[in-house]
């Protein structure tokens, strides 16, 4: 049985109009949809997970991370830089030291949701 008998193509008879509506109120733009894409690409990083993890716990320096993580300096600065741009990571001045955090923002609120789902859920117990 080949799979368009299995499955058969859709024909131009079966839209429901209210439904196809609903659903393309929730598409965004073209814009909206490659802004959205690069965030997640952003995201998508494994060293940018991790570091972001870190400051979900707390604010700390551009050196702490980097020791924290055996990377230099100017890696996690770029990491961060890119962060800071779209909006989940922000800093503040102490002295010398800039101080990062996750944004309390929507942005950074839902990272901080995502990393607990993702990477912090419980342990499996092993006895």
């Amino acid at each position: 049985m080949n799979d368009t008998a299995k499955y058969p193509l859709c024909g131009g008879n079966h839209i429901d109009k209210l439904h196809e509506q609903s659903v393309i109120a929730y598409l965004p733009g073209e814009d909206a949809a490659a802004d959205a894409a690069a965030l997640f690409g952003y995201l998508s990083d494994s060293k940018r997970v991790r570091l972001l993890s870190m400051l979900s716990a707390g604010e700390m320096c551009v050196c702490e991370m980097a020791d924290v993580l055996g990377m230099s300096q100017p890696a996690v600065s770029h990491h961060l830089r890119v962060l800071r741009q779209c909006n989940v990571v922000g800093f503040r001045k102490q002295g010398q030291r800039a101080l990062y955090s996750l944004n309390d923002n929507e942005a950074g609120r839902t990272i901080r949701r995502l990393l607990s789902i993702a990477v912090g859920g419980e342990e499996e117990k092993h006895d």
